[in-house]
């Protein structure tokens, strides 16, 4: 039954990083940036949920970082909503990589910021 319910729940995160995605994207357009700032975005974008994802999931965070991405680019992205359709596919690798790549640096980043705040608390 846990596994249903971990099953169900990257689904329902899948379908959510989607439309943030999709969110960000429309906001990159409507600026009119260059693809440099597209990617910064994105990865800002994954950087946040790579956080999420191991926060709440560290047993297996990089499958299902892999799953959330995956379901959300291509199965939501693409297949049920056309909200990706038009994007050059270097761009959903991109953003595929760019999540898996954070959610296996998280829990370095995290010790990176938890020693640098408990250093700066000490000091004072």
């Amino acid at each position: 039954m846990h596994n249903v319910m971990r099953i169900v729940a990257w689904g329902i995160v899948a379908f959510l990083y989607a439309q943030g995605l999709d969110v960000v994207l429309t906001l990159v357009r409507d600026a009119e940036l260059n693809w440099i700032m597209t990617l910064t975005a994105i990865a800002g974008f994954n950087l946040l949920t790579a956080h999420l994802i191991t926060k709440y999931d560290n047993t297996l965070a990089i499958l299902s970082a892999l799953i959330i991405s995956c379901l959300g680019i291509i199965v939501f992205g693409v297949m049920i909503q056309p909200l990706f359709v038009g994007l050059p596919y270097w761009l959903w690798v991109f953003s595929i990589v760019s999540l898996l790549l954070f959610v296996w640096l998280m829990p370095w980043i995290s010790a990176k910021v938890a020693n640098s705040s408990a250093n700066e608390r000490s000091s004072s």
